[in-house]
């Protein structure tokens, strides 16, 4: 990378000055005449001397004597003025003949700037000398000043378009070239692959070792991407932990497949940083032009959506796009435009499903379910809207909704508990907590009526702020219930160390009791949780040898079709209301 050079920063020139005279005591003469102007005097005791040296010096003036032997003066100056590097030199003639005003113009017509009679007049010498060495002086700072601009601006240039800690091309130049392949390849009627790679565990890197050595290895793995491509194909550093890598005339896919290994052999590799070994990897999808789009952003998107696919896989891999991903691909861009308007259109609804006590069938409350009906996509399931909504940051906006909807029902029914889900990015949202301080200040929520769901992941990052918001929680009188136990970490160690009234065993293992495996999961579940006064919730439950068995564990509470469907806020209150011995049965 080029570097830009301040003025403070160019060297000092001294103006050169060639004297050309075959008198030996004339050059020593001038030379002592010049000694209190900042000027290196060089001199030549023939024309072919002088001419050597005005080729290859940079010159601000030549005094030149005009009768010499061999070759005079007037050659000396046709010579100079018929080579480009020596055309534009000032040169003075310096002759005895002051009368012949044929002689004058014919110094003139060869062009000689003036002309100094000999003997010399001191003065005369030194003024003209300081005349030209100032204009050339202004001359050679102009010439510089341009230098070292056209030198900004192309450093400026190179940052505007290159990443600074890979030196690789950034976003908008990597774009740029690629509009110009697609042109290529448009007229040659050729195919080449879009790479889109997310390194795998990077994140550990920064979090581990820190930033420095986060830039350190992603410097280096860009290096290996460089040097296994070829010159004429195209890389860039898409954001973050992402590259862009686009390999031309590609006659099929197989022969992608082992240039896709090596690259993802080449992240895995681990990094040296200060005696210790960083480790990632990477997970690349592959779209090809024209099969995967024709434009810039139609490859780019098909490549991105193929690397989540590789990332769905088990990382480390590479995938490559396919025509059911681009449908999958435009109903995720259809609902994220369609779920920013879904509030305002009244297309979300809250559905309650009844929580029961196992042994008598009591209600003890509901779970408040999110329910998306849109016109055009139909019935939309929270496992498709919700990573939506999140990764759009309107989750928060939406759980506020959904518990502010569930407060008449609290209101009504105040002792009857009501959990709403609460994912680990709204969990960590300030919003969130201060709307539950917001109600419970005015008395809008009646403390013990309310609890949360979240999921293991979130207790198990022990960090201060986590700590500090359930603390703040359990003051509210908002109690703590662990969603889909089982699925994840499943540590009950840890609940020691946390505000835990309640965990949910996932309905997976409810779903499979005839399961050898998941029936003594959840049996040992039941057990270690009540020896930690933690109440148990099966969601799920869809039989009544479910219920039974669980019934026969002591599970504490009930949840499922088997006791209701998740009903509307009316349909709720009619179960509640309703005088039937098998009120715990389906509706």
């Amino acid at each position: 990378m080029g570097k830009i050079v301040a003025g403070s920063e160019m060297a000092k020139t001294t103006p050169k000055i060639l004297v050309i005279d075959d008198v030996d005591a004339n050059l020593q003469a001038i030379k002592i005449l010049l000694k209190n102007i900042d000027v290196q005097v060089m001199v030549a005791s023939n024309g072919h001397q002088g001419l050597k040296i005005a080729y290859r010096e940079n010159l601000a003036l030549i005094l030149l004597d005009v009768n010499m032997p061999q070759m005079d003066g007037f050659e000396v100056a046709k010579l100079l003025g018929e080579e480009r590097e020596t055309a534009d030199i000032p040169f003075i003639f310096l002759s005895a003949n002051h009368d012949s005003e044929e002689y004058l113009l014919k110094g003139y017509s060869s062009g000689a700037i003036d002309f100094i009679y000999k003997p010399l007049n001191p003065e005369i010498l030194q003024a003209k000398v300081k005349l030209f060495v100032a204009m050339w002086t202004l001359k050679n700072e102009m010439h510089l000043e341009i230098q070292r601009r056209e030198a900004a601006e192309k450093e400026i240039e190179y940052l505007a378009q290159h990443d600074a800690l890979t030196e690789l091309p950034n976003r908008r130049l990597i774009l740029s070239n690629m509009e110009n392949v697609i042109k290529r390849a448009h007229r040659q009627q050729s195919q080449f692959a879009v790479l889109f790679l997310d390194l795998d565990g990077f994140k550990k890197i920064n979090d581990e070792f820190g930033h420095d050595a986060g830039d350190f290895f992603l410097a280096d793995i860009s290096k290996r991407f460089v040097a296994n491509i070829r010159a004429f194909d195209l890389i860039g550093r898409y954001g973050g932990d992402e590259f862009l890598i686009v390999l031309s005339d590609i006659t099929e896919t197989l022969e992608l497949t082992p240039k896709l290994t090596q690259l993802i052999e080449m992240a895995t590799d681990p990094v040296g940083w200060k005696g210790s070994e960083l480790r990632a990897g990477a997970s690349v999808g592959v779209a090809m032009y024209p099969e995967h789009g024709s434009t810039v952003n139609e490859l780019i998107s098909s490549a991105d959506a193929a690397m989540y696919l590789a990332k769905n896989a088990g990382r480390n891999t590479y995938r490559f796009y396919s025509n059911s991903l681009n449908q999958a691909l435009n109903r995720k861009i259809a609902l994220e435009h369609a779920i920013r308007h879904a509030l305002e259109n009244s297309e979300f609804e809250v559905r309650y499903q009844p929580v029961v006590a196992a042994d008598s069938g009591a209600i003890l409350g509901a779970e408040a379910l999110l329910r998306w009906s849109n016109n055009t996509l139909g019935d939309i399931l929270p496992k498709e809207f919700i990573p939506i909504a999140e990764s759009s940051g309107f989750i928060h906006e939406l759980g506020i909704w959904v518990l502010k909807e569930t407060l008449p029902l609290m209101h009504r029914f105040p002792k009857l508990k009501f959990s709403i889900n609460v994912s680990a990015l709204q969990f960590n949202n300030q919003q969130l907590l201060e709307t539950f301080i917001d109600l419970v200040d005015g008395a809008s929520m009646i403390p013990g009526q309310l609890v949360i769901e979240i999921t293991e992941d979130i207790l198990l990052q022990h960090k201060k702020s986590v700590m500090e918001r359930l603390a703040t929680m359990r003051s509210l009188g908002i109690e703590l219930s662990l969603d889909d136990f089982g699925t994840g970490y499943s540590a009950l160690g840890y609940l020691q160390q946390h505000p835990v009234e309640q965990l949910k065993i996932d309905g997976s293992f409810i779903a499979n009791l005839e399961d050898e495996n998941s029936a003594t999961l959840i049996k040992g579940i039941i057990a270690m949780a009540h020896a930690l006064n933690i109440n148990v919730v099966a969601e799920g439950v869809e039989t009544q040898a479910q219920e039974q068995f669980l019934q026969q564990q002591k599970c504490d509470s009930l949840q499922g079709f088997f006791i209701s469907k998740p009903l509307t806020s009316a349909d709720f209150e009619a179960f509640l209301d309703s005088d039937e011995q098998e009120a715990c049965k389906r509706l």
